[in-house]
């Protein structure tokens, strides 16, 4: 998802499913509240967050 920013920029809002929270550490690491990125996001990013949030899909 993205919304336009006042400043010119475009913020970009990611949402991915995994299959389970193990999942999710195989992929960041055990601190899988803190964002990973890779080494060539520092050419496209202007700013980064350092935590992300995860929710659980109940049915």
């Amino acid at each position: 998802m993205t919304r336009d920013l006042p400043d010119g920029l475009t913020e970009i809002l990611t949402i991915s499913r995994s299959d389970s929270f193990d999942s999710i550490r195989g992929f960041a690491g055990d601190d899988i509240e803190k964002a990973f990125y890779y080494p060539e996001d520092d050419r496209f990013l202007v700013e980064r967050d350092d935590s992300v949030r995860h929710y659980e899909e109940r049915s």
